[in-house]
């Protein structure tokens, strides 16, 4: 479960707008060329079958509203400025309520795969100038019933800029399963697209997927306006410590009794190391299956739960609720244990994460997502 999808609808939203559950074959796209250069978009839409009512821009999710515009024979104007005068382009999504309170969720086709067949995107990036004019497909995934009231729509053509332009044109699942292949194919894709920051966004997420080496040669790959921003530069900063990670130590961090203790006991050789959040639904279904297998193992390896939780309270009042007997410990983004840990732990941005570490802080297997019982007893065992 990502860490930033908090809630299931839009956890669901996100699969279906990268076609997990359905294929679509993908018409010519037509892109301007320009990139971001303001803190100012403009989004002009025609879409003939639009009923009329409000259109909300939302950033990130279908969640989170940041302006809106009303709809009025399938026409509408939204002019948005973002108060950082240097804002990186955003992820953005649209999403429709029309006057008789029928909410549609807008997806866009896209000119890339997920799993070798098309997909459609309900992301497209903060490039200045778009226009969206379109007849809406219906996409509602197959076997799931939201009601009358919830619809999902496919806008077959948008134009816009460089920035979805290069979203549009990479694979969904490119980083999905990081391989020995992904390296390759990630290059090649900077070089197609040098000033991406959709690419730069996701090279940031999964770095630690990669080698210091590897993401020092992504870095070097990338050119233009982008080497400025702030996520290259905390990025490279933060592969240069990666450099020296034999001289990084694993932090104390606080338990749930509120002591600083060492993380790793040494007298176990191998430790299961369970990254979690009381939020997370995946991360609590995957509890009572290491309350079963904790007994067996625990002579031989050891168990330790580190929530990311961002407040004390709704983490202790998990605990209080899950029972693990097992050391339970904390880790707060913002704090300055998490980048040490990061590093040595190879944090994934998804959680449940679960990694198996040596006495010399190797980790010698990880997997990020859900685990059944027999999963994670072939994970410990194999």
């Amino acid at each position: 479960m990502l860490k930033n999808f908090k809630a299931i609808l839009y956890e669901l939203i996100f699969k279906i707008g990268n076609s997990k559950y359905i294929i679509y074959s993908i018409p010519i796209l037509i892109f301007y060329s320009c990139t971001l250069k303001q803190n100012q978009i403009e989004i002009n839409g025609n879409i003939s079958n639009l009923p009329d009512g409000t259109i909300y821009l939302c950033q990130d999710n279908y969640i989170k509203k940041i302006d809106s515009a009303k709809t009025l024979n399938g026409k509408f104007i939204i002019i948005h400025k973002f108060h950082d005068e240097k804002i990186e382009p955003v992820y953005l999504t649209l999403k429709h309520v029309d006057n008789n309170g029928i909410l549609r969720f807008v997806s866009f086709s896209t000119n890339a795969k997920y799993n070798k067949a098309g997909y459609n995107s309900q992301f497209f990036l903060a490039d200045s100038s778009i226009t969206i004019k379109c007849s809406f497909e219906d996409n509602t995934p197959v076997g799931i019933n939201f009601g009358d009231k919830t619809k999902f729509v496919n806008c077959p053509k948008i134009l816009a800029g460089y920035q979805t332009n290069a979203l549009f044109n990479t694979d969904g699942d490119l980083f999905s399963n990081i391989n020995s292949d992904t390296f390759k194919k990630v290059i090649s894709k900077i070089k197609e697209y040098p000033n991406s920051f959709h690419l730069l966004y996701q090279i940031s997420n999964n770095k630690n997927s990669f080698t210091s080496e590897q993401v020092a040669l992504f870095l070097k790959l990338f050119k233009g306006e982008i080497v400025d921003s702030d996520t290259f530069k905390n990025l490279k900063k933060y592969n240069e410590i990666r450099f020296s990670k034999k001289e990084i130590k694993i932090p104390l961090l606080k338990d749930n009794y509120g002591r600083n203790v060492t993380v790793l006991d040494s007298k176990f050789k191998k430790h299961l190391v369970v990254f979690w959040a009381s939020w997370c639904e995946p991360c609590r279904q995957e509890i009572p299956s290491l309350k079963k297998l904790y007994p067996r193992y625990k002579n031989d390896i050891e168990f330790i739960s580190i929530s990311t939780d961002e407040n004390d309270a709704p983490w202790q009042k998990a605990l209080e609720k899950e029972q693990m007997q097992w050391k339970q410990l904390i880790l707060k983004e913002k704090s300055e244990e998490y980048v040490p840990m990061e590093i040595i732990f190879q944090l994934s941005p998804s959680i449940p994460y679960i990694v198996l570490i040596d006495n010399d802080n190797n980790v010698t297997k990880s997997h990020v997502g859900l685990m059944t019982e027999i999963e994670m007893e072939k994970f410990l065992k194999d």
